[in-house]
């Protein structure tokens, strides 16, 4: 992995990503956990994979959760916890690698990735699944939100890692300029996280168009269970 986001956060400090949760996220957790009483939600430990400056997990502590945050840039988690402190809650922040994780076996209710996974190649891709499998409980839930082959950067003509790893998005196209940046079909996407051991998987996409419908965005969104 890169320290493109390393760069960006001493760079541009909390101009550098967005300020509020991610929608589908925000879906997720109420789907599966917003109809239990606080006093229930404070023992579902969740941890967010590449949390950034902590636009999402700020959330997460203020619905009640147990937080936790991994990201490999410490800067980041340097805004993350500067994010938390002015919503006034808390959350374990953790410097780490998600194709190797910090945590013990069988760990969290339900860990999460928004846009994070998506800069790994395709065999950190394995490895990290195999990790989220290793530190969810029996029945922990899985959620990501990933960039798809929809994508029109996934047919530009430039430098690939793998079969699915752009070097960087090229200039022009939406989200360019963050480094490595892989991008899955649903199916691909389904069968990874199966072979990770993960079950109940389930995947669906959203398109945002840029440009007057110039150029298209497909993210997919990724739920599943460990069984």
């Amino acid at each position: 992995m890169t320290n493109v986001f390393e760069n960006q956060y001493q760079a541009r400090g909390l101009q550098s990503q967005r300020r509020y949760p991610n929608d589908a996220l925000i879906g997720f957790l109420a789907g599966h956990y917003f109809g239990l009483p606080l006093s229930e939600r404070r023992q579902i430990k969740v941890l967010e994979l590449g949390c950034g400056s902590g636009a999402n997990l700020w959330m997460i502590a203020r619905e009640g959760f147990d937080a936790h945050g991994l990201d490999y840039a410490p800067s980041g988690l340097t805004l993350c916890q500067q994010v938390l402190d002015d919503w006034g809650v808390s959350a374990e922040l953790k410097q780490g690698d998600m194709t190797a994780l910090p945590y013990e076996n069988a760990d969290f209710d339900a860990i999460v990735d928004v846009v994070s996974m998506q800069h790994l190649t395709l065999e950190q891709h394995r490895k990290a699944l195999a990790e989220v499998q290793r530190c969810l409980k029996p029945g922990g839930q899985f959620f990501s939100f990933h960039l798809g082959q929809g994508s029109s950067a996934f047919a530009a003509d430039a430098p690939r890692l793998d079969e699915v790893t752009l070097a960087d998005i090229p200039a022009g196209y939406p989200l360019a300029g963050n480094g490595q940046t892989a991008f899955l079909s649903a199916n691909g996407f389904k069968n990874l996280a199966c072979d990770a051991g993960l079950a109940d998987v389930t995947v669906d996409t959203l398109v945002r168009s840029y440009g007057q419908q110039a150029q298209h965005v497909e993210y997919l969104v990724l739920t599943a269970a460990k069984g």
